[in-house]
């Protein structure tokens, strides 16, 4: 194996059946047929191999919601908004997080302001034209708040804003929603 490769799937659930079963890492690659340097190739994709690298087992429940929170704190670092990080996560989850768990709100904060020269600087201005893309994403069948935020390039704390404060918008909102529906 060269060192460049990466571990293949059986090659990682021994890996990690063996780290779980307290096993060193060291002994164990070696038994295995392994090099440590595919190790640390397949870890850095690997979510399960990672967190077994760390002491913990990756099957716990626990561990769930920490690689859920990872995941959203690498998306933000990537400059992806974090309504567009949600989509592609598949929970609603980060902002009830931010709110019960100071230090990730932290983290969301530190990470979110370290990758604004890569994307994501904050919410995006409600144009008359994001606004328009906003609306019409709403107004299609099982299209959430959420995903149409994020169709139009803004947060859904910009929506939520804006509907406290504009009737008309409300009303456009609450007529999309309505269409939608039908």
């Amino acid at each position: 194996m060269t060192d460049t490769a990466r571990l293949t799937a059986q090659q990682t659930n021994r890996l990690i059946t063996a780290l779980r079963h307290g096993q060193a890492l060291d002994l164990t690659v070696a038994d295995l047929g392994l090099s440590l340097p595919a190790v640390w190739a397949t870890a850095r994709t690997d979510t399960r191999l990672a967190i077994a690298l760390a002491g913990r087992d990756p099957d716990a429940p626990e561990e769930h919601g920490r690689t859920l929170r990872a995941d959203f704190l690498r998306l933000l670092a990537l400059g992806v908004p974090p309504s567009r990080a949600e989509l592609v996560l598949g929970s609603t989850s980060f902002s009830g997080w931010r709110g019960d768990d100071p230090a990730f709100a932290r983290a969301c904060d530190a990470v979110s302001d370290a990758s604004a020269p890569y994307g994501h600087v904050g919410q995006t201005r409600l144009t008359p034209a994001r606004v328009a893309r906003f609306l019409e994403e709403l107004g299609k069948q099982g299209t959430t708040l959420v995903a149409a935020a994020a169709a139009a390039g803004v947060t859904p704390a910009a929506i939520y804003q804006r509907r406290r404060r504009d009737d008309d918008f409300a009303k456009a909102m609450d007529a999309a929603r309505a269409s939608a529906r039908t």
